[in-house]
């Protein structure tokens, strides 16, 4: 997180025009891609027009950061994502009103009153309080004659020109568009991955503004890798290496750790394990050249995403389920990744996976890197079917259930009649839970069942088996970087793949609903995701660090 300076004197920006608001928020169009997410049915013309008022109130009125600790608006996430799942409109105008409107910042006009332009596009880059002016920059690139969605990504996320620019004249600092784009919990590429789903040209624009206000931290990763990158690299095998068998050979690295990092470690993580990082990363060989591969590596991802938020959040049974709102990210960016990669080439589509999988495993190490235990994990009843008395979270909903006719298909006791589908009441649960991140974590974890659930146990040992065998790679750790105790570095076991099978994505939406609580049955939201609780962490580390150097 960064935190940054407001201006002193805040001018209100101007308000945009009908017409405008009009072009950069139509009625959404179709899912541009068959693996992007299908959409339920809404009741009628009124939740669209709740909407689109809501997501023009947002764009015109708020900022991006809704606090100085760089903590994201998602106003629009949340309005689009419950619109996806059928949501009424009353719904959407109350999730808009009372889980947003109370904590945004105003938007305002850059300092000085600086007008962004391709001369000056790089002069503010990584600084918040320039949002509104990139927002009207690309205002104007989105609106432009010609402008299309695959035209305006190629160029200002994917190009030379707008990452590592060799003819920059001296002293102006690299754009690392892409490496923005993933940066603090890859908010850029989800923001405008809506964009891109929606065909929502305001969308797109408010985030590549978004992108252009956030860090470059990870300069030793993204940017060092994919640009101009190295293709002669030792640690490329020449053979296709899944991405899940990299997760296992990281599991038993006894250079990385087994505790949550802390904020200030970040950096230092890069400085001593950067280059080990990007070694690993580039033993993933995603060379995009058809459909077919965009196909196979974006299953590679999802299995990987699923794995380290969702396996990766347990600790057993009868243990409290951690929902890891990190690494939660990296599943919830990963639904985007088809809908942005139908507008982009061949070599732009290998730069986003590449670049979304060195992202996920990065945050996967900051919070502990925890382990796989796969056979426990698979070990637990599927909902509906009911769970032994000792478990945390039961596998039946809590409160009054149906009570089915005994005419009812496998007849009125049986728990499939009951609940035939867990994931109807699973996502009406989440359509009204006030937490803005669970019904995207739910909507991604709903589609990737639709896509890969079919998966039986044993598929992973098959497609590792076929993956070239690989080992740690012996890159150096560089001084001057994360200091860890010798008991806090730890080799862990590889997962025991031949449990994993297509029932993850219900287990993991299902432990994840139970954890953030089932409001729809009577129980209350347990705040675990709120952010008013990360809040309270930041304004706790300041105090902290206050002190420290007073």
């Amino acid at each position: 997180m960064v935190n940054t300076i407001p201006p002193a004197n805040q001018i209100p920006v101007s308000p945009s025009s009908a017409e405008v608001l009009a072009r950069l928020f139509p009625t959404p169009a179709y899912p541009p891609s068959v693996l992007a997410p299908a959409r339920l049915p809404n009741a009628g013309p009124e939740p669209t027009a709740a909407l689109l008022k809501t997501l023009k109130d947002n764009h015109e009125r708020s900022h991006v950061f809704f606090n100085h600790y760089s903590f994201h608006n998602h106003a629009a996430h949340h309005l689009l994502a419950i619109w996806a799942l059928g949501a009424s409109g009353p719904l959407i105008t109350a999730a808009y009103e009372d889980t947003h409107l109370d904590h945004m910042r105003d938007a305002f006009q850059a300092p000085d009153r600086v007008v962004i332009s391709d001369d000056n596009f790089h002069d503010y880059l990584g600084d918040e309080n320039y949002y509104n002016a990139y927002l009207d920059y690309y205002h104007k690139v989105v609106l432009a004659p010609g402008a299309t969605i695959s035209s305006t990504l190629e160029k200002y996320i994917f190009s030379s020109e707008y990452n590592i620019n060799d003819s920059l004249a001296s002293g102006k600092q690299q754009p690392e568009m892409l490496n923005r784009f993933v940066e603090i919990l890859i908010h850029p590429l989800i923001h405008t991955g809506y964009g891109a789903e929606f065909g929502l040209p305001g969308m797109l624009a408010e985030g590549l503004a978004q992108a252009s206000v956030h860090p470059a931290r990870a300069t030793v990763l993204v940017s060092r890798l994919l640009f101009p990158g190295n293709p002669d690299s030792q640690y490329r095998p020449k053979s296709h290496v899944h991405a899940v068998s990299i997760l296992s050979q990281m599991l038993v690295d006894s250079r990385f750790w087994t505790r949550i990092l802390e904020k200030h470690e970040f950096e230092a993580m890069l400085v001593s394990h950067g280059e080990l990082i990007n070694s690993y990363a580039e033993m993933w060989t995603c060379e995009i050249n058809s459909q077919e591969d965009f196909n196979r590596h974006l299953e590679e991802l999802v299995w990987a995403s699923t794995l380290m938020y969702g396996v990766g959040s347990w600790d057993g049974e009868d243990k409290e389920y951690r929902a890891d709102f990190f690494t939660m990210h990296i599943v919830t960016s990963c639904l985007f990744l088809p809908s942005l990669c139908a507008h982009l080439s061949y070599r732009s589509q290998s730069l986003l996976l590449r670049a979304h999988f060195l992202a996920g495993i990065t945050w996967w190490l900051v919070r502990g890197r925890p382990a796989l235990p796969l056979r426990k994990f698979f070990a637990a009843p599927l909902a509906p079917l009911p769970s032994p008395a000792h478990f945390k979270y039961p596998t039946t909903f809590p409160g009054v259930l149906p009570q089915p006719a005994a005419c009812t298909l496998l007849g009125g006791d049986s728990p499939h009649a009951v609940t035939p589908n867990v994931w109807y009441p699973l996502l009406q649960n989440t359509i009204v839970h006030p937490n803005e991140h669970l019904c995207k974590c739910q909507r991604a974890l709903a589609h990737f069942a639709i896509l890969y659930g079919h998966r039986e146990a044993g598929f992973m040992s098959e497609a590792l088996f076929s993956s070239p065998a690989i080992s740690c790679p012996d890159t150096p750790l560089l001084p001057g970087g994360l200091e860890l105790a010798e008991d806090e570095r730890k080799a862990l076991e590889a997962p025991e793949w031949e449990f994993l099978d297509g029932s993850i994505f219900l287990r993991v939406a299902w432990l994840t609903g139970a954890a953030l609580g089932w409001v729809r049955d009577g129980e209350p939201n347990t705040g675990i995701w709120d952010y008013q609780e990360f809040e309270r962490v930041a304004l706790e580390r300041d105090e902290l660090e206050a002190k420290i150097n007073a």
